[in-house]
C-alpha cells in the first residue's frame, strides 16, 4: 500500500465519481500557461504543493486591477510570504526557487478560489473527522476554523482560530437552526461519499476532511487527509476527541 495520497491523485478520484465531483472546486496541475488561464476565470486561485501539510507551500494568488501578481501564503519551511509581483513568471521562481540548478520543488497544483467566507469577510474551513468502524463509515466529530489574520490560509497551524461546529454556523454565518442543521447534514453525507471514493483506492481507517462553504451556501470540498490529527478536538470539546479515540480502540480490537 501506497503511504501517501498526493491532493492532485485524491482531485482525480472525487472528479471521477458522479456524486463526488458536484462538491470539487476546479484543479488543474500547475504550470504557468494552467495558473495564467485560471487567474483569467477567478478571481483568486489557491496553489499547492501536492504531498505538504500543516498549511505549508500552498499560496493563494490573485491579478490586481494594476496588472500585478500578488500571492499571499507559506513557503515549504512554513515561512509567511507576502508578495506582489511585476510577472507571474516570477512567481514560479518562488515555487521553484533552484530550477536553474536542475531542482525543482515537486508537484504543485492549482484549485479554484471558492469564497468560503462570514458575512463580514473573514475565511473559515471545517474538519469533518471519519472514521471506519466494522465497515461501516461514521462521523468521528465536526469543528469549524476562522482566519484571524488576512492572509486567506485557513489552517490551525497557521494562526486560525479552532471553534464548535454550532458557533460557527450560528453565531459566525449567522445561519438559523434549519441552515445549520442542513449544512452539518451535508458535511456529513458528503464526508461519508468521500471517503467511500478515496478508501477505494487509498484504504485508511480515517480521513480528516475540509470542507468550505461557498457564497451559495454550498459544502465544497477542499482535501482529504489521511492522517489526520485530532489535538484541535481536545481543545474544543473533550468529549468529542474521547469518543474519536474509544472508537479507534475498537478499530485496534477488531484487527486481533
Amino acid at each position: 500500500m501506497k503511504n501517501a495520497l498526493g491532493k492532485w491523485e485524491q482531485f482525480l478520484l472525487l472528479n471521477q465519481n458522479s456524486l463526488t465531483t458536484n462538491f470539487i472546486p476546479q484543479s488543474t496541475l500547475y504550470s504557468l500557461e494552467n495558473l495564467i488561464y485560471l487567474l483569467n476565470s477567478y478571481e483568486y486561485v489557491y496553489v499547492k504543493h501536492d504531498s505538504t501539510g500543516q498549511g505549508r507551500a500552498i499560496y493563494k494568488v490573485y491579478k490586481r486591477k494594476d496588472g500585478q501578481y500578488c500571492f499571499n501564503g507559506f513557503n515549504m519551511q512554513g515561512e509567511e510570504i507576502n508578495k506582489c509581483l511585476a510577472t507571474i513568471e516570477d512567481f514560479h521562481q518562488v515555487l521553484h526557487p533552484y530550477e536553474k540548478h536542475d531542482r525543482l520543488s515537486g508537484i504543485y497544483i492549482i484549485q479554484e478560489g471558492v469564497m468560503s467566507l462570514t458575512p463580514d469577510g473573514h475565511s473559515i474551513s471545517i474538519r469533518v473527522h471519519v472514521q471506519n468502524l466494522k465497515g461501516e463509515w461514521i462521523i468521528g466529530g465536526i469543528y469549524g476554523r476562522i482566519a484571524t489574520e488576512d492572509h486567506g490560509i485557513v489552517n490551525s497551524n497557521r494562526g486560525s482560530q479552532v471553534i464548535p461546529i454550532d458557533e460557527l454556523l450560528s453565531d459566525y454565518m449567522m445561519m438559523d437552526n434549519t441552515e445549520k442543521d442542513k449544512t452539518i447534514d451535508s458535511l456529513k453525507e458528503n464526508s461519508i461519499l468521500a471517503s467511500e471514493v478515496i478508501a477505494s483506492h487509498f484504504p485508511c481507517r480515517e480521513y480528516g476532511i475540509d470542507f468550505g462553504i461557498n457564497l451559495e451556501g454550498e459544502t465544497i470540498l477542499f482535501e482529504v487527509n489521511t492522517t489526520p490529527s485530532i489535538s484541535s478536538f481536545a481543545k474544543i470539546d473533550r468529549a468529542i476527541w474521547k469518543k474519536i479515540i474509544e472508537i479507534r480502540k475498537m478499530q485496534n480490537e477488531g484487527e486481533v
